[in-house]
């Protein structure tokens, strides 16, 4: 007799809650699963962004940073205006005394043909590198990772309009590693990455070197001093990658390294089960809890998922109103009732809601993977 009223009181009340969830218009799947098919529902990509410092790069060719005034001088005029040691001599006023060391130097560099009356090839280009490249500066955004060196690297020139600044509510790509705040130490790194990358980064940064890539590379690195001056800048800017958030399928265990972490709204649903007051039933087997977790992102119910009470504010991303509470909490009722057996259903049940947070979770990795801005200067690991 007890066995027939409880449950047909408790078939009444689940009728109830199933009456009340047609109106959402949920499906219950034995699985898992409840899944609404609206793309507009919940945040499904994130734009984070990967902060960059500026930098003042001067670039300076070694041979002509050693040469004086002088020879500068006869270099540019040499190869602007045609002119011979002879014709230089006379414009200048210079005696032979004076000019004829700067000219043996040349001539050993082999910038200056036998006969002194015009450049040699070497000359010529020497005297193109000294008008369009050797000490120019030239602001650069570049990515401080230097700590790991398994990850690509990014440049970003100034005058391209390829950054956006970072404000206070922007998520922040964290760096694997920690970064020097000393600033010699950190422009020192930054110069050890250049090192074994200038054939491939000048022609990016300064298009002038494309006139002189066709010589050889066998002693590129041996030609160039690139220095680094860490600059003063007005706004913190970095590039913005747009991010699709993972759903808890495809959560995986990230390396000990530093992670971008953001979270997204959970709502849990908690099923307790216990005898009937007012009567001993004596020693009646306890029912387990069950538990059912509804991800506001995946827009699924799960039996079991990790559930954060806590996270942190700055990391947290909400639906902006699209998430409703109510629906929701009436979604895992329908979804908890055929989880509850024949012999559950003699108990007291008690549904209690709690809110927490789902853990997205991704390397340095794969966030760099997403950045493919053609103007975006990658410099691979």
């Amino acid at each position: 007799m007890f066995h027939n009223v409880l449950v047909g009181t408790l078939a009444g009340l689940n009728q109830e809650i199933k009456q009340d969830s047609e109106k959402v218009k949920t499906e219950c799947q034995t699985d898992a699963v409840i899944k609404v098919d609206d793309d507009s529902f919940g945040p499904d990509v994130v734009n984070v962004m990967l902060p960059l410092k500026l930098y003042e790069v001067t670039i300076k060719h070694r041979v002509l940073a050693e040469l004086g005034e002088l020879s500068h001088y006869v270099l540019s005029v040499m190869a602007k205006h045609d002119l011979t040691i002879q014709d230089i001599e006379e414009v200048t006023g210079l005696s032979e005394i004076q000019i004829r060391p700067v000219v043996d130097r040349m001539k050993a560099l082999k910038f200056i043909s036998d006969s002194e009356s015009d450049l040699s090839e070497r000359g010529k280009r020497a005297a193109y590198i000294l008008e369009n490249i050797h000490n120019k500066q030239i602001p650069l955004y570049i990515d401080q990772n230097y700590a790991s060196r398994n990850n690509d690297w990014f440049i970003a020139v100034e005058s391209k309009n390829s950054l956006k600044e970072i404000s206070k509510s922007c998520f922040i790509v964290p760096l694997p590693r920690n970064v020097r705040f000393n600033p010699i130490e950190d422009c020192f790194k930054q110069s050890q990455r250049f090192q074994n990358n200038y054939f491939e980064i000048l022609p990016n940064i300064l298009p002038e070197f494309n006139q002189i890539i066709d010589d050889s590379n066998a002693i590129w690195e041996q030609e160039w001093d690139v220095s680094f001056r860490s600059q003063a800048c007005d706004k913190s800017m970095g590039i913005p990658i747009d991010l699709e958030l993972k759903n808890f399928a495809e959560a995986e265990e990230k390396s000990n390294e530093e992670t971008l972490r953001l979270y997204t709204e959970l709502l849990r649903l908690k099923v307790k089960f216990s005898l009937p007051e007012g009567v001993d039933f004596g020693e009646f087997e306890n029912v387990k809890p069950k538990s059912f977790i509804y991800s506001d992102n995946d827009q699924r119910i799960y039996d079991y998922m990790d559930f954060e009470v806590e996270a942190d504010e700055d990391k947290r991303l909400y639906s902006e109103g699209l998430f409703d509470e109510k629906e929701s909490a009436l979604n895992l009722l329908a979804h908890s009732i055929p989880f509850i057996d024949e012999d559950a259903q003699l108990y007291s049940r008690e549904n209690c809601f709690d809110k927490g947070w789902q853990l997205h979770e991704y390397s340095y990795e794969e966030v760099i993977a997403l950045i493919t801005k053609p103007e975006i200067i990658r410099i691979k690991a």
